[in-house]
C-alpha cells in the first residue's frame, strides 16, 4: 500500500461501508484513495470478497452482527458506486430476482428502452398505463406522462405523474416517495396526483380503501382513512395540507385502480394541429396546481387526464364561454376538425356547447367557416376509454390560423344559477387536410 495512506484508516472506512454508515465526506475520502492506490485497490477487494462470504455463510454465534438481509442492497450500492471507479462491476445476490417488475401495459410509450425484467433506475412513461409489481404482492398502476423509480422492497418514487398503489392487507409499510414528502401505506389502496403549483410541489392523494400516513403542517405525520382526501402542498414556508384546490374539493374519483383493458386511442394520423401553439385571451387559473393552459388543446393527451400543473385540456375562466387559436405555421389547405369535449374531470361542470369555427391567413383577418354544438358528456368513462370526437368537415378552405369561439357551454345543473363555477372548455382539437 502506499506510504502516504493510513493502512487502518483505510480499514476504518470500509468497516463503515459494510456497516451502511458511510456518508458524505467519508465515501470522498474512500474513493479518492481507491483512485490513488492500486494497493488499496486489492486491498478492497480482498474485503469485498470477505464481507460477501461472510453474508453468505454467517453464523450469528460466531461472527459479528452483519446487515439483515432486507438490507443488503443498500451497501450493495455503495460498494458498487466505488467499485464502478476501479472498472469491477458487482451483481448482488439479491438483484438475481428483481424487486419488482412489469406485469402489464396498455398502450404504455416509454421515453427509453426499458428492462422490464429489472426496472432499473428512473423510468419515464410517456403515455399510457402500466402495472408494476413487487415480490411482496404490491401493486402500481402507473398513467403517463409519470416519472417513476422503484427504490427498494418496500419503496417507489413517483416525481411527476399519477399512480394507484394497492397493498395485501398483510403487507405494512410500503412507501411512495414524492416531493413533498412520503406516503406510507398501512395495507390499503390509494391514489396521488404528483404535479406543481405556483411557489412547489402540490401531491393529490385519497386513500380508497383502508389508511395511509402522510406529511403534516403542525405535526410530523398524520393519518387518512378510507374515503378521506387533501393535497399536500410544499412551499417554502412549509408543508400545508388542503381539502380544496381553487373552488374544487380535492377529488381522485377517476384514478386507473386496475390496468385497463385497451386505450381508444381515436385516429390521429396527418392530424395538422398537434404539437402546434395554441393561444387564448385567458384561462382558468387558481393556487395549487390549478392552471388550464390553451397549450393543452394540441399536446396530443386526452380524456381531462394529467396531474396538477400538467392537465391535459383548456378551461375557460369562471363565467366566460372562451376562445382560442390554433396557429399552423404556414397557410394550409383544411377541410376537417375534431373537437374532443371536456367535463372537468369528476366534476362535470365546464365543456364548450355552442361554438364558432373561424380561419385567418395573416392572424388579423378572420372569417367564419360553420358553428355546431358539441354534446355534452355526462359522466366519466372508466380510465382508458376515450371520450368522444365530433368531427366537422365543410367545403375546403387555405388557412394559416383556426381559430373556435365559444358561444355557450354546459353549467353542473345542480349548482344555482348565481354560482360563478362554470365556464368553457375542451380536450383536445384536431386539424385535417381535406
Amino acid at each position: 500500500m502506499n506510504a502516504d495512506y493510513d493502512f487502518i484508516r483505510l480499514d476504518a472506512l470500509l468497516q463503515q461501508l459494510f456497516d451502511e454508515s458511510l456518508a458524505g465526506p467519508a465515501i470522498d475520502e474512500l474513493n479518492a484513495v481507491l483512485r490513488a492506490s492500486p494497493q488499496a485497490r486489492a486491498h478492497y477487494r480482498t474485503s469485498l470478497r470477505l464481507h460477501a462470504a461472510l453474508i453468505r455463510h454467517r453464523r450469528a454465534d460466531k461472527v459479528v452482527a452483519m446487515p439483515q438481509p432486507a438490507s443488503k442492497q443498500r451497501w450493495w450500492i455503495l460498494a458498487a458506486a466505488a467499485a464502478i471507479l476501479l472498472g469491477i462491476f458487482l451483481v448482488p445476490a439479491s438483484s438475481r430476482t428483481p424487486v419488482a417488475t412489469l406485469t402489464g401495459s396498455t398502450a404504455a410509450v416509454w421515453a427509453e428502452n426499458l428492462d422490464t425484467a429489472s426496472l432499473e433506475g428512473r423510468v419515464n412513461l410517456v403515455r399510457g398505463f402500466a402495472e408494476i409489481t413487487y415480490r411482496s404482492g404490491v401493486r402500481v398502476i402507473l398513467e403517463g406522462p409519470c416519472r417513476f423509480e422503484v427504490t427498494s422492497e418496500t419503496s417507489m418514487t413517483v416525481a411527476h405523474g399519477r399512480a394507484t398503489v394497492k397493498v395485501p392487507h398483510k403487507i405494512n409499510g410500503f412507501h411512495l416517495d414524492t416531493p413533498a414528502g412520503r406516503i406510507t401505506d398501512l395495507g390499503t389502496e390509494f391514489g396521488v396526483a404528483v404535479g406543481s403549483g405556483v411557489e412547489g410541489p402540490v401531491i393529490l392523494t385519497e386513500v380508497f380503501d383502508g389508511e395511509i400516513e402522510i406529511p403534516a403542517e403542525k405535526t410530523p405525520r398524520k393519518r387518512l382513512q378510507s374515503g378521506d382526501s387533501l393535497a399536500i402542498v410544499r412551499e417554502t414556508s412549509g408543508t400545508r395540507l388542503v381539502s380544496t384546490l381553487g373552488d374544487y374539493r380535492v377529488d381522485l374519483g377517476d384514478s386507473a385502480r386496475r390496468l385497463p383493458l385497451s386505450v381508444g386511442g381515436s385516429p390521429s394520423r396527418g392530424n395538422l394541429a398537434l404539437g402546434k401553439p395554441v393561444t387564448s385571451p385567458a384561462h382558468y387559473s387558481m393556487p395549487h396546481g390549478s392552471v388550464f393552459p390553451a397549450a393543452s388543446l394540441t399536446d396530443g393527451r386526452l380524456n381531462d387526464s394529467g396531474s396538477p400543473g400538467d392537465w391535459s385540456f383548456w378551461l375557460a375562466p369562471n363565467e366566460a364561454d372562451g376562445e382560442f387559436t390554433v396557429d399552423l405555421l404556414e397557410s394550409t389547405q383544411i377541410g376537417r376538425i375534431d373537437l374532443q369535449n371536456t367535463r372537468n374531470r369528476t366534476y362535470g361542470d365546464r365543456g364548450c356547447r355552442g361554438i364558432s369555427v373561424l380561419v385567418s391567413e395573416d392572424g388579423r383577418d378572420f372569417r367564419e367557416i360553420f358553428q355546431a354544438e358539441l354534446q355534452r358528456i355526462p359522466e366519466l368513462p372508466a380510465p382508458g376509454v376515450d371520450f368522444p370526437f365530433e368531427s366537422f368537415s365543410f367545403v375546403p378552405v387555405s388557412a394559416r390560423f383556426v381559430k373556435v369561439v365559444g358561444l355557450s357551454h354546459y353549467r353542473d345543473p345542480e349548482r344555482p344559477p348565481e354560482n360563478f363555477n362554470h365556464g368553457g372548455g375542451l380536450n383536445e382539437i384536431r386539424i385535417f387536410a381535406p
